[in-house]
């Protein structure tokens, strides 16, 4: 029997949604979950200054998360309120003891940035840290356990360390697979209410006209960082200046997104993918 006890305590229980602190009973990592808007309350509480790893995660438009490390914990997560406004909802470990030093928090934001390229979330991240510290083998043997904590509690936070399924499986899978628009090459499936644009799809470059639209260039500037992120972390491959292709399955969270991807054009999904929006009407 593989079973496990999870601690919760929740600091206001006005916000118990929002705000709440879980750990393992027998092991000193703490971790702290919180939305933007309690972040200045997570500041007051206890251990929550200690060396910590972190994470800030977006489900807006598609999973997306960034991996941080803090020598003064939640601290350093407030210059993200001014230089990342992509996160909906944060995690941050620390440990009762502040046994976390830098060399720690050095290697777990290096494993768990491994970790996250390997799943259906977009990294954040600008740096892939695709060298390892230099650990020792006594000491790696204590980070990865440390490591191996931290994921079963995020997991336990409903985060998945699921690995992007192969082209090949989902077709397999998944009943429903509808195509781009002509002539656009690119495929999604739906799966668990997801949005999964399929490996082998082409993605695009934003077009340069897109710069002077009235959003005063947002959407070039968002839709050319979602494009360079995924072929700085292995996930697609450039086929030219403008082009790339996709390796793995990538998941998101409107059907819009990925057509605005696949398009380098502002598009509405629902269209854009052949047969998508007969069968929305279809299940209203």
């Amino acid at each position: 029997m593989n079973d496990r006890t999870l601690m919760l305590y929740f600091p206001d229980t006005e916000s118990a949604a929002s705000l709440k602190i879980f750990q393992d009973p027998t092991s000193q990592i703490r971790g702290f979950y919180f939305t933007k808007s309690q972040l200045n309350k997570v500041e007051t509480l206890e251990y929550a200054n200690n060396h910590a790893v972190y994470f800030l995660f977006s489900e807006s438009e598609e999973s997306s998360v960034y991996i941080g490390q803090s020598v003064n914990g939640i601290t350093r997560i407030k210059s993200h309120l001014r230089e990342k406004d992509f996160w909906q909802y944060g995690i941050l470990f620390v440990t009762d003891n502040n046994s976390f030093d830098k060399l720690s928090i050095d290697y777990l934001e290096y494993f768990f940035i491994q970790a996250f390229a390997k799943t259906q979330y977009n990294l954040e991240n600008r740096d892939l840290r695709n060298v390892a510290p230099n650990v020792n083998v006594f000491n790696q043997s204590t980070l990865n356990s440390f490591a191996v904590q931290i994921q079963f509690l995020l997991e336990a936070m409903g985060i998945s360390f699921k690995p992007s399924a192969p082209a090949e499986q989902n077709f397999q899978l998944n009943r429903d697979v509808f195509q781009a628009k002509s002539p656009f090459k690119a495929s999604i499936s739906l799966q668990d209410g997801k949005f999964i644009l399929l490996a082998n799809s082409e993605i695009k470059v934003p077009l340069e006209r897109t710069k002077d639209w009235s959003d005063g260039g947002n959407f070039y500037n968002r839709s050319l960082k979602r494009y360079t992120q995924l072929i700085d972390a292995g996930k697609a491959i450039k086929m030219d200046e403008s082009t790339a292709k996709l390796v793995d399955d990538v998941e998101f969270n409107s059907p819009s997104t990925p057509a605005e991807l696949c398009s380098g054009h502002s598009q509405n999904g629902w269209v854009f993918w052949i047969g998508l929006d007969e069968l929305r009407k279809e299940q209203e």
